[in-house]
């Protein structure tokens, strides 16, 4: 038991020390007397409030891929007057920024950061308050709880899609004598698995096949003409003489008159009828 002690404040020392360095560079919320901070993942606190039932409110984007989102909570009231633990009422607002859908939502208490809670540290979902269960999500409609080996509370049967949130409702209480303690979701843990990959694959390349392909004839080419320069030789046309006149020029090309062509027959013919004569 000593032993046990002397381990569980030495963790404390460490966490305080991991706490505070991490802390000075997250973002806080203080809410009352409450203040959460952001210690560790892809994940930022955007929004908190108290709830008229006394129940604290933190709502937080996810971005991943980093989905171990700490979270640490310093200071704690008592979660009733008449109530002689401490402990505080939560809702967790998550919203789904990253690609892939959820269907596991592991939410785990530490009392030093990195390391499962064990049985006799005194932080616990309340495990001996019966009154407040069963927790409750809206999107999710079964949850598993270990009180154990560490202490979780697992939500599964339902899904959260890109772009859509869940609430988680559950209660803490812790009996340690330090104030700070951590909380850690982790979207898509399943109890004795770990994480599961729902990242959807990359579609299969596309393969075309092209079965007797037609054939591309080139396109028809039809030269353009030379065109030679053609040379044009003016003719000379001689004028037509319709006035019955020879023309002029040389006398050998002259057309004798009609009247000396039949002189020349008649002298013919009487020369020719004497010849005749003479032989008789």
């Amino acid at each position: 038991m000593n032993s046990f002690i002397c381990r569980f404040f030495a963790a404390i020392a460490i966490s305080s020390a991991i706490g505070t360095a991490t802390s000075a560079q997250a973002v806080s919320l203080q809410l009352g007397g409450l203040r959460f901070s952001e210690i560790s993942g892809n994940f930022s606190i955007v929004n908190g409030r108290i709830d008229p039932d006394g129940f604290y409110t933190i709502e937080q984007d996810v971005y991943g891929p980093d989905t171990n989102l700490y979270m640490s909570i310093d200071g704690f009231p008592r979660l009733c007057p008449r109530c002689s633990y401490v402990g505080i009422g939560f809702q967790s607002v998550l919203i789904n920024r990253t690609s892939t859908p959820w269907i596991f939502v592991d939410h785990e208490l530490q009392e030093v950061y990195g390391f499962p809670s064990p049985e006799a540290d005194g932080l616990s979902f309340g495990q001996f308050l019966p009154q407040f269960r069963p927790f409750t999500s809206t999107r999710f409609s079964t949850s598993e709880e270990e009180i154990d080996v560490r202490d979780y509370v697992n939500f599964s049967g339902g899904i959260v899609v890109p772009g859509d949130g869940v609430v988680f409702r559950y209660i803490f209480t812790d009996t340690s004598p330090i104030d700070r303690f951590f909380l850690l979701q982790r979207p898509n843990f399943q109890p004795r698995v770990g994480f599961i990959d729902l990242t959807p694959p990359p579609p299969p390349p596309v393969e075309v096949v092209v079965t007797n392909p037609t054939p591309i004839e080139p396109p028809l080419i039809i030269p353009t003409p030379i065109v030679e320069p053609v040379t044009v030789t003016p003719v000379t046309v001689e004028p037509v003489n319709t006035g019955g006149e020879a023309p002029a020029g040389n006398s050998s090309a002259e057309v004798p008159e009609p009247t000396t062509i039949l002189g020349a027959l008649m002298f013919g013919a009487i020369a020719l009828h004497r010849r005749l004569q003479r032989k008789d």
